[in-house]
């Protein structure tokens, strides 16, 4: 069975003020929000928590420290590792227009920075091989440059846009001194096709390819597979496959009515034992629980 998930739109005329082409916020990340794509670029940095990031086909564990540069017409949702309050997962996010990137990236050419001028050149261009870049911080340098980012917006004292202004251009500088300092770790062509089995995993829950079929198809042995798999989402095969499972059935509990056992068989469980057990593990909650807390969060505020 393949499952189509809902992804939303996210226009930046929701966000943007004529004079001002930039957005700060800061979130407790749920499993509220659907899969959404955007018109503008947004750099999203994991400041509290642990949890999952999913990126158009791709899913990885994502943690303190992680940062994400998306460009125009990436989809993407954070999902917290359970719904226990005690534990979130909060996320900054800081969103662009593209016009105003074009700016900054012409500016540091100007200041004699031309490479990273073209290390961002795909986030300048609306095309189909636009892809995100991650990175992890190494000594709170990203957390320090979104805590300003967020106060300077939202207190808007003199010269704010001044200071946010120089604080992303900071950003983006330490973002590219990462990638030079990284070394190639994964072919581009295996992970290109890597990413391709990682989709066909998400998109047919009931029957995902096995380890054994994955490394066939990638010419590789199942230790080799294990291993870049690891470094791209942070997770097992075993383990992978059980988030697209738990996020479709998630997805199933909160569009549908149909029994929970339906469903679990949908996304390939029939062990109820084992299905709930899991469920509770990952999530949170029982399923059960996990649809009747989407209901109360569905239904309309009482008038004063």
């Amino acid at each position: 069975m393949t499952i189509k998930r809902s992804i939303m739109e996210s226009p930046g005329h929701l966000y943007f003020l004529p004079e001002l082409p930039f957005y700060v916020n800061r979130v407790h990340e749920t499993f509220d929000l659907q899969q959404h794509t955007h018109d503008f670029i947004e750099i999203s940095y994991v400041a509290e928590g642990s949890g999952s990031h999913y990126i158009d086909n791709v899913s990885m564990q994502v943690t303190k420290g992680d940062l994400f540069f998306l460009p125009v017409g990436i989809s993407h949702v954070f999902r917290p590792s359970s719904t226990n309050q005690k534990k979130p997962l909060i996320v900054y996010n800081f969103i662009f227009t593209q016009a105003w990137m074009n700016q900054l990236l012409q500016h540091a050419a100007a200041m004699g920075d031309p490479d990273m001028q073209l290390f961002f050149q795909k986030a300048t261009e609306t095309n189909d091989e636009v892809e995100f870049l991650s990175f992890h911080e190494q000594n709170g340098e990203f957390q320090s440059l979104f805590e300003r980012l967020h106060f300077e917006y939202n207190a808007r004292r003199a010269g704010f846009i001044t200071v946010m202004q120089a604080s992303v251009q900071q950003l983006l500088v330490y973002m590219h001194r990462e990638k030079l300092d990284q070394h190639p770790q994964v072919p581009q062509a295996n992970m290109k096709s890597i990413e391709h089995i990682l989709a066909y995993i998400r998109t047919n829950c009931s029957h995902p390819i096995t380890l054994v079929e994955a490394a066939a198809k990638l010419s590789l042995s199942e230790r080799q597979l294990q291993r870049q798999l690891k470094k791209l989402t942070g997770m097992t095969f075993t383990t992978y496959v059980q988030h697209a499972r738990l996020e479709a059935c998630c997805q199933y509990l909160r569009e549908s009515s149909d029994k929970i056992s339906d469903i679990a068989a949908l996304v390939g469980y029939q062990d109820m034992k084992f299905f709930n057990q899991l469920f509770k593990k990952m999530i949170g909650v029982t399923p059960t629980q996990y649809r009747q807390q989407q209901a109360e969060r569905k239904k309309p505020l009482a008038s004063i």
